[in-house]
């Protein structure tokens, strides 16, 4: 599963759009924003499905930009 998140220069924090079964699906939809709005931040995540003992989910950052 991989989530997007974006971010703008006047957000407080990343905001997710959605999850993706596809990483190409995600890459799209993070090219597309970014197209939308040059000065758009984006993030990638991949996720196992796995919690660490403090019960938040485990991710690996796949792609920024």
């Amino acid at each position: 599963m991989y989530r997007l998140y974006i971010e703008t220069a006047t957000s407080f924090s990343p905001k997710l759009i959605d999850e993706y079964e596809d990483l190409e699906e995600a890459q799209a939809r993070a090219m597309k924003e970014k197209e939308a709005d040059s000065s758009v931040y984006y993030k990638i995540e991949e996720t196992n499905g796995g919690f660490n003992s403090y019960g938040e989910l485990l991710t690996t950052v796949i792609e920024e930009g």
